[in-house]
């Protein structure tokens, strides 16, 4: 299968996810949360079950259709989902305190998981998607018992959610470029994620080390997730955004070396920084936004990363079928750079008000 097929798979994903993303939100907050949960765990079961059963690139692209309705059934409304109930239970601060918990939790699967996995993957390469396929109907029989938290529901007609959930977002200029940036930042962990098996194959990586290194970078997500709140108290917000901004430009960087060693470390850095950087940028939003267009807010935010991803992700698969992806990694990189000097200059002046709520 060609750069371009995979990336025409993964734009699947993307485009259903864009078509879908805000109007499931809109439905969530009007009316309910706990029904998109339940169908985005039917759909991603549905992309298991038919990665499964069959080879074709066809059916790879009907699979990842289900995993765009999946990722937009998901996006924002779980976060959401999290927030109002602590909300509902007085205990809002907790917020991310409990998405890091969430996330540890989330990485000691992956491992558990990828211990376990090479021994399956020996018996059939295949099984590992049917026993993810029986873990996510595990997970729609689970999401029947929740409870829908107590919130403020949206009054608002389709169109003037969407518009007052922009609002929002644009009433602090910082915090719009503050998630400008984010979605920069991961778009290019996608691309960077989506290339790293066949980078590490052409830095000579065998495939049966593959599950070593996953567990490796799985436990580096683990630390993230687990150091966030430390990180958060010793380094001020714009620091943060650095960080995350320097692990993908060293990290596309590190890519198109196409070395073994810098390859494994760069795919560390970016695990480190998504156990992290989710919650960050969630609880900015849910700052900012009331109960009644949470989910919304969250979607918009999702469809700038979306958009940046989906084009960044077509770009970098045609210049490393046309060129190499050396070429790839240093378009990668060039667009993190862009974005960290526009970060810099627009962010690093004295806003009192911004810096206390992107820092609490």
């Amino acid at each position: 299968m060609s750069m371009t097929q995979v990336g025409l798979i993964l734009g699947a994903s993307y485009i259903m996810s864009l078509l879908l993303d805000i109007p499931s939100s809109i439905w969530a907050d009007k009316y309910s949360r706990k029904s998109l949960l339940i169908m985005g765990n039917v759909a991603f079961m549905l992309l298991n079950v038919i990665i499964f059963l069959s080879n074709s690139f066809e059916m790879f692209f009907l699979a990842f259709c289900f995993n765009g309705i999946g990722t937009a059934c998901w996006t924002g409304i779980l976060s959401a989902f999290v927030y109002d109930t602590l909300l509902s239970l007085g205990r809002e601060k907790q917020y991310e305190q409990t998405q890091a918990k969430l996330l540890k939790y989330f990485f000691l699967g992956r491992i558990i998981a990828a211990i376990v996995g090479v021994y399956i993957y020996s018996i059939n390469p295949k099984m590992p998607f049917l026993l993810s396929a029986l873990a996510n109907f595990a997970c729609v029989i689970w999401a029947f018992s929740f409870k829908e938290p107590t919130r403020e529901k949206s009054i608002s007609r389709s169109f003037d959610q969407v518009k007052e959930g922009l609002f929002y977002l644009l009433k602090h200029k910082t915090i719009w470029n503050t998630v400008i940036v984010f979605s920069v930042v991961g778009a290019i962990w996608d691309v960077l994620f989506n290339y790293y098996q066949p980078v590490m194959q052409a830095s000579g990586i065998p495939l049966s080390y593959f599950s070593v290194v996953y567990i490796f970078v799985s436990i580096f997500g683990l630390l993230g997730a687990s150091l966030y709140q430390k990180m958060k108290s010793k380094i001020d917000w714009k620091g943060i955004m650095l960080v995350y901004l320097f692990i993908d430009l060293v990290s596309s960087l590190f890519f198109g070396t196409q070395i073994a060693v810098l390859v494994i470390l760069s795919i560390a850095l970016l695990t480190f920084a998504s156990g992290s950087f989710d919650i960050y940028i969630g609880g900015i939003v849910h700052k900012i936004v009331p109960s009644s267009h949470r989910a919304t807010t969250l979607s918009i935010r999702s469809q700038m990363y979306m958009l940046f991803s989906l084009i960044l992700i077509n770009i970098v698969n045609f210049s490393a079928d046309h060129s190499s992806i050396s070429v790839g990694m240093l378009i990668s990189a060039s667009v993190v750079l862009i974005a960290l000097l526009v970060f810099v200059r627009g962010n690093y002046k004295k806003v009192a008000a911004i810096d206390s709520l992107l820092q609490e």
